[in-house]
């Protein structure tokens, strides 16, 4: 990899037709697997070209727009901390996070490794979102039985309050669901039940929500699901437990018991193919 040498015009973002922010971004995107491949010298020669370059263009506003681990990769390469700038691109490569502490209603990242970062380079508080998987879905005496886990990301929280929020697609109607506790092999396992009386017809997406610490965060839920779950939702002749073309789970149901439900379902599966069209739904 050609290491940023000082002076190097042929990085000038305006001469590039590249906007600042997304110039910083490209720059600072080379720190991955390709500096961890260079040698010393090299990476050496490489953060003297990009310091330079972060020192002419790294601006309040600029940062501010900078996810996480590139603002830690500045503050780094500005402070000459080679080793630490190392160990989180190391990191980062094999998927390993640091945790973060909440403050105040803000999130903020821990590197213990690193001392002296301004506050504002550790807050993640608009980057953190919900960890989820879905483990089962069953019916029990009439109901939906949904089992799963879910957690705020990089925060460790001893009380969690987790939802289920039903949302339909057309009118926007909600039915949110308390979770109970288990369903999971840790902590963060929940199960929710419900009644299909209470859902009026039509599409249902399935969003999960997590409460811990003030903090409040709420995503599409069944993308990550363990893989016996692939092609074997469970069906009602009334309603359809489906996966939509994102990959998250819905319910449908219809205006009147049929067995369309079970027939479309096992149509698709025969086909090899994921439930990735919504089925019908007569209103």
């Amino acid at each position: 990899m050609t290491a940023l040498q000082p002076g190097d015009t042929n990085m000038n973002p305006w001469a590039a037709g590249a906007d600042s922010v997304e110039f910083v971004r490209q720059v600072l995107d080379r720190y991955d697997g390709r500096f961890l491949a260079c040698g010393d010298d090299l990476r050496r020669r490489m953060i003297a070209g990009t310091r330079q370059l972060l020192d002419t263009l790294l601006t309040d506003e600029i940062r501010a727009q900078l996810p996480v681990g590139h603002r830690m990769r500045a503050f780094c390469i500005r402070h000459d901390l080679i080793d630490e700038l190392t160990r989180l691109v190391a990191d980062e490569a094999v998927g390993r996070l640091e945790g973060a502490v909440v403050v105040g209603g803000r999130v903020y990242a821990v590197y213990p490794y690193l001392r002296g970062v301004p506050r504002q380079d550790a807050d993640i508080t608009a980057e953190v979102g919900v960890e989820h998987r879905l483990r089962a879905v069953s019916w029990a005496d009439g109901a939906l039985r949904i089992s799963g886990r879910a957690a705020i990301e990089r925060v460790a929280a001893r009380d969690t309050y987790v939802e289920i929020v039903l949302r339909e697609r057309a009118t926007g109607a909600e039915l949110r669901v308390g979770a109970e506790p288990g369903g999971g092999a840790d902590d963060e396992g929940f199960t929710v039940t419900f009644a299909l009386a209470d859902l009026r017809p039509g599409h249902w997406d399935v969003h999960v929500c997590v409460q811990a610490l003030g903090l409040v965060r709420q995503a599409p839920f069944g993308a990550v699901r363990d893989a016996d779950l692939d092609g074997t939702l469970p069906d009602r002749p009334a309603t359809t437990v489906y996966v939509t073309g994102d990959g998250h789970l819905a319910i449908a149901v219809h205006g009147r018991a049929r067995r369309l439900a079970r027939t479309w379902w096992r149509r698709r599966t025969r086909r090899g193919a994921t439930a990735s069209t919504d089925p019908g739904v007569s209103r």
